[in-house]
């Protein structure tokens, strides 16, 4: 906590030398409109989508400009954090969800809760998102909803048809369902557990549905619960005592996982909307889509990824930053960055309701399984269980070298890091 509190104090300490710079100000504000500096990454550096809003937003308004700073995404949080200590940070920035654990408690972000109240947009936000832009345990709220994903099981149609069973509703279903679609002599499995780069999201979303929680209403890490223990068993047993995993899967990212997919080797595949037009491709009638199975009792849920906007403490207009991103907050340019190739799932009920969102069955379930979606905690040990710790962790379990309780346990003591 230390380290983190130095970085604050240079932080704010810093801010008053270079406002000017971060956000505009001074006399030549006092004639002329405040320029907003806005840090964001790009999925897609070709795509001009925002550059279009950034050109709307200017061309529609005479005491604000934005100026935009395109950063590539494995560079981003690093360059945020660096420049926050130093106080040359832009005024607003894009944001992930969970690195609020690393900027809202060093001082680094503002408190936008006021700015919301008083917002008219607030209402059309989908509710349960507010809470991807909090810290566990408290109301305040740090980043503005923006964009996000749910995660869902897809399902190879003809896969289940040829085993004679229905897609899962329930954990037990699914792993019923795993053993009848594995045949490894015929090079057949059922599902990739993922324990590489990105896994942690895969099996969250699992977690989530089987009636795990990471943190409590308070804020305490309670992801060693004995709900939490039962589904991450059921996880694991897909490899431990099913063998319905194709081989590598104990150490396998997000490319083979998706390959083995498309190419019918295994029959279910957990991911969010971005695959949804490539596995079309690949699959066309033969994909389906359901909602992640549930444990026993539970009711449901899923994980999902917020990338929203913030402000930055050192911003000398924060007013003006806020204009800003609560301009793209609203129905218009939520639908232009919603709709293009940058786009996710809208944050807004109102172009929820609109096309495509409404129309297309797909991505309706997704949108209303943001209604009981949960996303990981702005808790700063989360980095670090993303970074290495849970490849670490669940491939010693599925190589049957520790117990679910010893996994989650080792889980819990990252997340409660400071």
């Amino acid at each position: 906590m230390k380290a983190r509190s130095k970085v604050a104090a240079v932080a704010l300490s810093m801010a008053a030398v270079t406002a000017l710079a971060a956000c505009g100000g001074g006399d030549d504000a006092a004639e002329g409109p405040t320029t907003v500096e806005y840090w964001l990454w790009q999925d897609d550096a070709t795509d001009t989508t925002w550059d279009g809003l950034a050109k709307d937003f200017n061309a529609t308004h005479d005491d604000v400009q934005v100026n935009l700073t395109t950063i590539p995404l494995e560079q981003y949080q690093d360059r945020l954090l660096t420049a926050a200590s130093s106080g040359t940070a832009a005024c607003a920035a894009r944001s992930k969800d969970w690195w609020l654990g690393q900027f809202a408690p060093q001082g680094i972000l503002a408190d936008l809760t006021d700015q919301v109240e008083a917002w008219d947009g607030k209402d059309d936000v989908i509710d349960s998102l507010w809470d991807t832009g909090r810290l566990p345990g408290s109301d305040a709220v740090y980043m503005l909803p923006h964009q996000y994903v749910t995660l869902w099981l897809y399902y190879n149609k003809d896969r289940f048809a040829e085993a004679g069973i229905e897609p899962p509703t329930t954990q037990q279903e699914f792993l019923d369902a795993a053993a009848a679609l594995t045949d490894a002599a015929a090079g057949k499995y059922a599902f990739d557990v993922r324990g590489g780069a990105g896994g942690q999201d895969q099996w969250m979303a699992w977690m989530f549905a089987g009636g795990a929680d990471v943190v409590d209403s308070s804020g305490d890490v309670v992801l060693d619960s004995p709900e939490a223990v039962a589904a991450n068993e059921r996880y694991l047993s897909v490899v431990t005592e099913l063998d319905a995993a194709p081989p590598g899967s104990v150490t396998a990212a997000f490319a083979p996982v998706q390959t083995n997919f498309a190419a019918g080797t295994t029959a279910m595949m957990i991911h969010h909307p971005g695959s949804l037009n490539a596995m079309r491709e690949a699959l066309g009638d033969a994909l389906g889509v359901v909602p992640i199975p549930v444990g026993d009792g539970a009711g449901p849920s899923t994980l999902t990824s917020m990338s929203g906007n913030v402000v930055l403490e050192s911003c000398q207009d924060k007013d003006a930053a806020f204009e800003w991103i609560s301009w793209l907050a609203t129905e218009e340019p939520m639908r232009t960055v919603s709709t293009s190739i940058q786009g996710q799932l809208p944050v807004l009920e109102s172009v929820a309701a609109s096309e495509p969102f409404s129309t297309d069955p797909d991505l309706q379930l997704a949108v209303e399984a943001a209604r009981t979606a949960k996303s990981w905690p702005a808790l700063p040990g989360v980095a670090q269980l993303a970074a290495k710790e849970f490849q670490t962790q669940v491939q010693i379990a599925l190589q049957g070298q520790q117990s679910s309780e010893e996994m989650l346990a080792k889980l819990v003591t990252t997340l409660e890091q400071d």
